[in-house]
């Protein structure tokens, strides 16, 4: 079994972590970096006491599960993983306990904070609230070795595809950035509910956290960072897309400003659910313009987020590297009030010159 553990925590495990390094970071920094310990163990009393926010919060942990999952699924299917499905020589308990030992590594996040709300609920004499949490994170490991298990067993499971909903699209014509937003609600309908989910949650946590204390708009600005940062998939989805699918666009008689104006329409329609949110949920006091460029912000990061890409694109780590150190840079120019609107432009004008710079010399991925 240990043999087993071990190839499947080099091949999905660290992959899983090393890919979502940034969403990681988003994710911790939101979580603990201006929420201070007795808030969380606020969020847990009100938890054990009220069954709606448990509730709330086992969503969360099963969209988590189910973005893991995916992930594994994906991972077993590549080409490169395909001696993954040999692990079926194993006995069945020796497979059992291996890919259990995964799926706890995978959720680890999620169990870590689970452990703290069983010791909170423990001290609060909240017992059924506690074996309530225990059983579900039991249910998340299970559900996943389930999976893994029919997929193990199953390499060649023939997907159902939505021949209806493909018809009706393919009779109009569809414009050239439409094409990613059509495949990504075609082939990636999860990952795009789940980005939505986090980045949506993300605004709308700071947005509510913003009337509780003498807060200033570094706040927003902050959950703004951290949704740019939640794109950071889909923007790896966008260039991996690119380059299977369109990489005949390069030799297309367009000019830098038409692609450059694709890749912003893209984007901005992917980011509809964020503004929406963003405007609905503006506290009492800030001003619509602030709300404005923050939005651009937002939009500008995701952009500079692309096209760094193009820089050394056949390195995934230099990439996820860059995103973190930026990600740092930015997170301490907001700390120092810098205005979000001058981030904005400085960012654009990057994209720009990344995109000019390395576009064409970008080999294929």
């Amino acid at each position: 079994m240990k043999n087993i553990s071990r190839i499947l925590s080099l091949t999905i495990t660290k992959e899983y972590y090393r890919q979502n390094a940034v969403f990681i970071f988003a994710v911790m920094m939101f979580s603990f970096g201006f929420l201070r310990a007795e808030e969380h163990k606020t969020i847990i009393k009100s938890a054990l006491n009220m069954p709606s926010l448990l509730v709330l919060i086992f969503i969360g942990w099963t969209l988590h599960a189910l973005k893991v999952i995916l992930f594994s699924l994906r991972m077993f299917e590549a080409k490169n993983n395909e001696f993954l499905y040999n692990i079926r020589l194993f006995s069945p308990l020796k497979r059992y306990l291996a890919l259990g030992l995964m799926q706890l590594s995978l959720l680890q996040l999620t169990i870590i904070y689970s452990l703290w709300m069983i010791k909170i609920g423990l001290e609060q004499n909240k017992f059924v609230e506690t074996i309530a949490i225990i059983g579900f994170n039991i249910f998340l490991v299970l559900m996943g070795v389930i999976v893994y298990e029919y997929r193990l067993k199953h390499p060649n499971a023939v997907r159902v595809s939505a021949k209806p909903i493909q018809n009706l699209i393919s009779r109009f014509n569809t414009p050239s950035y439409l094409f990613f937003v059509q495949y990504l609600f075609a082939k990636q309908p999860v990952l795009v509910l789940l980005s939505k989910l986090f980045t949506c949650f993300v605004l709308v946590g700071v947005c509510s956290l913003y009337p509780t204390d003498a807060y200033d708009e570094r706040l927003l600005a902050l959950g703004g960072l951290f949704a740019a940062a939640g794109h950071t998939v889909l923007c790896q989805q966008f260039f991996y897309y690119e380059n299977q699918f369109l990489s005949f666009s390069r030799n297309l008689p367009l000019s830098s400003a038409q692609r450059l104006l694709g890749y912003l329409c893209t984007y901005f329609l992917l980011l509809i659910p964020e503004f929406v949110i963003l405007i609905r949920s503006l506290p009492v006091g800030v001003s619509y313009l602030f709300a404005l460029q923050l939005s651009i912000f937002i939009l500008s990061m995701v952009l500079l987020n692309h096209h760094t890409q193009y820089i050394n694109s056949v390195s995934v780590d230099i990439y996820l590297q860059r995103l973190f150190f930026a990600g740092i840079l930015f997170l301490l120019l907001i700390m120092f009030k810098i205005p979000v609107i001058l981030m904005a432009l400085v960012n654009f004008l990057l994209a720009i010159f990344v995109f000019h710079k390395n576009y064409y010399e970008s080999p294929p991925s």
